[in-house]
C-alpha cells in the first residue's frame, strides 16, 4: 500500500509540475530533468525529498533477485510473462508504459503486485534501433540478451554483409555476444568466403540448414542456458529455425514474395523457454536496420580490425576516411584489410556526417 501510494504522489507531482504557470513553455519536461526544474522553480524542500524518495524506489532495485518474472511480449498496455514456471498476464501501468527509461522489452526482469507491473529490474544488455517512425526515440528489441544471433541467408533473401555490420555494431553497444547463424546453406553452390571476414574478427559463424538439419546441434550449444535474441531479414528463416530447435512450437513461417524479399511472419518479439535455463527470443524481420545515437567520434571504436594500424596514421584522431598518410588505407588498399567492411565504415561515416 505504501508503494501505491507513493507512486500515486509522484503522478501527482509530475502533473502539478507540468502545470506549473512557473515553468516556461519551452522547457522540454524530460524523465532525465524534470526533478532537476522541479527543484529549479521553487517547489518546497519537503516536495523534493519526496521526489527523490520515489525515483530512488522506482530506479535503485535489487539485481539479483532470483524471484523476478520475465517478460515474453509486450502489447500497449498489457504484457505477457513467465512467472515461478507459469505464463501470466499482466497490466503495464501508465508509470512504466510512458518512462522512456523503463519501457518495457522482452527479456525484462519484473516485479509483479496483484497482476500488475510494479518495478523494471536494472538491465545488464540491450538490443536497441532507432524507432521507425520517429528517429530520434531508441526503440528495444529485446533486454538482458547474452547472446544476439545475426541470422542471414545465402540465398533468398541473398546475403547482406552491411546489414550484418550494422547489426554488429548494435550488438557491441548493448553488451551482449554476437553469433553469426547462415540458414539455408542448402542452396550453397560453392565456398562461402564474404563471412572468412568475420571469422577473422573471432566471432562465431554457423552455417545451417533447417531442411537438413545441419548445423543446428552447433546453434544449441552456441545458445544453451542463456538468453538469447534472433534477428535478421525478413524471410532468412528465424521463426523456422526455432522450429527446428524445438519442433513443439510450431511457429507461422510463410513463403517468400515472388521478387525474393521476405514476407513478416513475426510482427513483435516474442520469448519462449527452451528450458535448462535457455530462452530465445524470436524478433519481427528488418529490412534496414539504423543505429540510435551513433557518433562519427566514436563509429572507429566498432571496427576493432582498424585499432592496431591506426597507431601508425599520421594523426592521432585520423578518421580514415579523408586524411593523408592513413595506414588503414594504405592496408585496405593492400588488402591486408577487408574492403567491403571498410566500405560499410565510410558509408556509416558519411551518413552520420551527414545527419550533424
Amino acid at each position: 500500500m505504501r508503494d501505491r501510494k507513493s507512486r500515486r504522489e509522484a503522478g501527482r507531482l509530475r502533473r502539478s509540475f507540468v502545470r506549473d504557470k512557473g515553468v516556461e513553455h519551452n522547457a522540454a519536461v524530460t524523465e532525465d530533468n524534470w526533478e532537476e526544474l522541479l527543484d529549479e522553480h521553487g517547489h518546497s524542500r519537503r516536495r523534493r525529498m519526496l521526489v527523490s524518495e520515489v525515483i530512488a524506489h522506482l530506479d535503485t532495485v535489487d539485481d539479483d533477485d532470483e524471484s523476478a518474472a520475465i517478460v515474453i511480449s509486450v502489447m500497449s498496455a498489457r504484457c505477457r510473462v513467465f512467472d515461478r514456471g507459469e505464463e501470466r498476464d499482466c497490466i503495464v501501468p501508465p508509470h512504466i508504459a510512458m518512462r522512456r527509461k523503463s519501457a518495457l522489452a522482452v527479456g525484462d526482469r519484473v516485479r509483479i503486485v496483484d497482476d500488475r507491473i510494479e518495478t523494471v529490474l536494472p538491465r545488464h544488455s540491450v538490443l536497441a534501433r532507432p524507432d521507425p517512425l520517429h528517429k530520434h526515440l531508441q526503440r528495444l528489441i529485446a533486454a538482458n540478451i547474452d547472446v544476439v544471433v545475426s541470422v542471414v541467408s545465402v540465398k533468398a533473401p541473398p546475403l547482406r554483409p552491411r546489414l550484418i555490420d550494422r547489426v554488429l555494431i548494435a550488438i557491441q553497444r548493448g553488451g551482449a555476444q554476437p553469433v553469426i547463424c547462415v540458414n539455408k546453406i542448402d542452396l550453397l553452390d560453392g565456398p562461402l568466403h564474404e563471412l572468412d571476414r568475420y571469422r577473422d574478427l573471432g566471432i562465431d559463424v554457423i552455417l545451417c540448414s533447417t531442411k537438413t538439419g545441419d548445423g543446428l546441434d552447433a546453434l544449441r550449444v552456441a545458445v544453451e542456458g542463456k538468453m538469447a535474441a534472433l534477428v535478421g531479414h525478413s524471410g532468412v528463416g528465424k521463426s523456422s529455425i526455432l522450429n527446428a530447435l524445438d519442433e513443439r512450437l510450431q511457429l507461422a513461417t510463410r513463403s517468400l514474395h515472388r521478387r525474393g524479399t521476405g514476407r513478416h511472419t513475426t510482427t513483435r518479439s516474442t520469448l519462449y523457454d527452451f528450458g535448462g535455463g535457455t530462452y530465445l527470443i524470436d524478433t519481427p524481420g528488418i529490412r534496414e536496420f539504423g543505429l540510435w545515437d551513433l557518433d562519427r567520434e566514436s563509429l572507429r571504436d566498432y571496427f576493432p580490425e582498424f585499432v592496431e594500424p591506426s597507431e601508425s596514421c599520421r594523426f592521432t584522431d585520423c578518421t580514415h576516411v579523408h586524411e593523408p598518410d592513413c595506414e588503414v588505407k594504405r592496408r585496405v588498399e593492400s588488402a591486408a584489410l577487408d574492403r567491403a567492411r571498410y566500405d560499410t565504415y565510410v558509408r556509416l561515416y558519411e551518413d552520420l556526417e551527414e545527419r550533424r
